[in-house]
């Protein structure tokens, strides 16, 4: 068995809509020596070589920003299991609530009152010698040749009929502008009640208990308490194994204990206690007190100060105190899985479902920390796993808002499977479970295809921040990826967001698209028009025998196309005559250049000289970069018209240098005081980033 799916309802950031998260299976892991005794299990069912352990791939990732609601998935599953009774009147979404309110008629009231739902995906693995006793109550005829089943777990008022009198009362004179805080006192004096259903919402009438199914062990990060949290973790492992494996050993050291105390104690009575009682006497009265001084030496307190946890570095011990935030945290979290593993149930491969989740593992972790931190914690399980003479099947999960360790995750295993990626939909969280089939380029291309190889190998050098980022850009060349954060700080509306910008290098933003509208957040793709031209010398040139190109400029669509595949791809054709404007997708924004002054860009920078022709620092520029092609089209009296008529001209001459009017551009904008004198980004452009704005609430 194995948890599916979990699917949150009405829970805090939760709404009834992209609500759930999905989960990888187990790995079993069998003892070898179990293996061998146990033969009857099938070889190809089981993972009995430790050192093949991939804890990279077998994780389910839930990433997200902060306050995405990761926090939120592992809470729900701890209260469920641990905590039944933790759920409260503030774990309802407010959003819920405020639709439930407005909606209500106190002359025809609903059939139900608000409630939280979680519905519990258990999969059923074929070969599997795993006890379902514990599904009987939930399961239906139908479920008996399926692989799944559904437990369905309310929150709900326990008395409808009391909830229903109290809302008549409240509203029985209408809603006025308290409304919603008299409905929320009201929730917080109702009395609730958790109860389980099947599938078809058959209450189970059992004494049932989902820890009796399953179990989790939470491991959160950044509980660093003291400067001895290192030792009281592995104390504390010492302890359990002395408790349940090493009872002998602890029998024979009590034993011993108690000879050390005998002695203790009647040396201390012998030359202290005669004395202190004397002295006390003078002071007191001793007739209803007496004063027995004894050693009282027990095997805790021994093994609380006898072991300190140390770095041994170049033969040298260090203490523990001195060690770096990142390291302890490491630790700390391996001690926590080691006292897990400690305590894992003999009989747990038969019987429950085991979770371990680690919470924000890159807490004070340097980048290089996060990105090897599924490996450090593969190897220490594999370890721990070699060790134990234990069957184990534990699902991990970890919750991060790291693009270093979600880098980590993705190319351990060159793939996008078993990501849980959660973002903000009309303010409350929501899920977009990835794998490589939702995110390749071509749903029809094979994980193999080219352009899914190029994505993936992207991805691993910057497009991982498109998963932390309020919205992103894709741009195509050097050039807009230098001069766009610049006009994007100067935006009210956008530089307090989190806006990620990436160079695909080239019309390559089709091959995203799919992961894009996975994502959910808003994504503009700045691209070039492509126009395909003729660029064949002119029949007077070619009898000279004139190597000069002629600089056709497109002053109109008709009959023109594209060799942009981005644009083809999202367009649907290359004939670009009938082109709109841009091209909005849902969460996608296509710009590329329109008419500009009468003419028709087909790169950035040809479409930024069109919008300033006439700016003093376009021209500056152009001048420092190209001297005798400035001279010769806009003349010494400079006649920045010129410009215009022989804009391809310059993207043609700009070739070759376009880092450098790029960087120069920059420079020149950022040491301009003067607002006036800052060129215009191109319309295309502009509008893109209004867009952006608009999307996230800017204006």
């Amino acid at each position: 068995m194995f948890l599916k799916r979990l699917k949150l309802t009405n829970y805090r950031k939760f709404s009834s809509e992209k609500n759930i998260v999905e989960f990888i299976s187990s790995k079993i892991v069998l003892n070898q020596d179990n293996y061998d005794i146990n033969n009857n299990i099938e070889e190809n069912s089981v993972q009995n070589n430790c050192d093949e352990i991939d804890v990279a791939s077998d994780t389910t990732l839930i990433i997200g920003k902060n306050n995405a609601g990761k926090t939120t998935i592992i809470t729900a599953l701890d209260n469920l299991i641990n905590h039944s009774n933790a759920f409260g009147a503030n774990d309802f979404n407010y959003r819920y609530l405020q639709e439930y309110l407005a909606g209500y008629d106190i002359c025809n009231p609903p059939l139900g009152a608000p409630y939280i739902e979680f519905v519990l995906t258990i999969g059923l693995e074929e070969d599997s010698n795993d006890r379902i006793s514990n599904l009987i109550p939930f399961m239906l005829v139908e479920d008996i040749e399926d692989s799944e089943l559904d437990i369905c777990i309310r929150y709900e008022v326990e008395d409808f009929v009391y909830f229903q009198s109290e809302m008549k009362e409240l509203y029985s004179e209408g809603k006025d502008e308290n409304a919603f805080s008299k409905f929320i006192n009201l929730l917080h004096n109702t009395d609730y009640v958790l109860k389980y259903y099947d599938k078809n919402m058959n209450k189970i009438d059992v004494d049932f208990k989902l820890s009796n199914l399953m179990e989790l062990q939470c491991v959160k990060a950044n509980h660093l308490k003291n400067d001895h949290c290192l030792t009281d973790a592995f104390n504390k492992i010492i302890n359990y194994r002395y408790d349940h494996i090493f009872q002998k050993e602890k029998k024979k050291v009590t034993k011993e204990l108690e000879k050390i105390n005998n002695e203790l104690t009647k040396n201390i009575t012998k030359n202290h206690t005669d004395v202190i009682r004397s002295v006390l006497k003078e002071l007191i009265s001793m007739e209803r007190m007496g004063v027995d001084l004894s050693a009282d030496i027990t095997f805790d307190k021994l093994m609380q100060d006898l072991i300190k946890y140390e770095y041994i570095e170049d033969d040298a011990n260090i203490p523990e105190n001195q060690f770096g935030l990142g390291y302890t945290n490491l630790v700390m979290i391996i001690a926590a899985i080691m006292d897990y593993m400690e305590r894992y149930p003999e009989s747990s491969f038969n019987s429950k479902i085991n979770l371990i989740s680690i919470e924000e593992p890159e807490t004070f972790m340097h980048p290089q920390m996060q990105e090897l931190f599924i490996k450090n914690i593969n190897e220490a399980i594999r370890v721990l796993l070699s060790s134990k003479n234990k069957d184990v099947n534990s699902q991990i999960i970890i919750t991060t808002h790291s693009s270093h360790i979600l880098n980590s995750k993705i190319h351990s295993n060159n793939t996008f499977n078993n990501i849980c990626y959660l973002y903000e939909d009309r303010r409350n969280a929501a899920v977009a479970n990835l794998n490589n089939k939702k995110v390749m380029p071509n749903e029809h291309e094979g994980e193999e295809s080219e352009a899914f190889k190029f994505m993936k190998k992207h991805i691993k050098y910057k497009v991982s921040e498109l998963f932390f980022s309020d919205a992103a850009i894709f741009v195509e060349g050097f050039a807009e990826d230098m001069i766009i954060p610049y006009y994007i700080e100067k935006m009210e509306g956008l530089r307090k967001h989190y806006i990620s910008i990436f160079n695909i290098n080239g019309a390559h933003g089709f091959l995203y698209k799919r992961l894009i509208e996975a994502l959910g957040i808003p994504v503009l793709i700045i691209t070039d028009l492509d126009i395909k031209r003729n660029e064949e010398s002119d029949e007077a040139e070619k009898q000279e025998g004139k190597k000069t190109k002629t600089y056709e400029q497109i002053s109109c669509l008709d009959d023109k196309e594209t060799t942009n595949a981005t644009i083809i791809y999202i367009y649907g054709k290359a004939d670009i005559s009938a082109i709109p404007g841009c091209i909005e997708k849902g969460n996608l924004y296509l710009a590329y250049q329109g008419e500009v002054n009468g003419y028709y860009a087909t790169s950035f920078e040809e479409a930024f000289i069109l919008t300033n022709y006439d700016n003093v620092i376009t021209n500056e520029l152009l001048k420092e970069l190209k001297p005798n092609v400035y001279k010769g089209i806009v003349g010494e009296k400079s006649e920045y018209e010129k410009n215009k008529e022989n804009s391809y001209k310059w993207q043609m001459k700009l070739e070759k240098c376009k880092g450098e009017f790029s960087s120069k551009l920059l420079y020149k904008v950022v040491n301009e005081e003067l607002e006036e004198k800052i060129p215009r980004l191109p319309k295309y452009i502009s509008d893109g980033l209004d867009w952006i704005e608009k999307k996230l609430g800017g204006c």
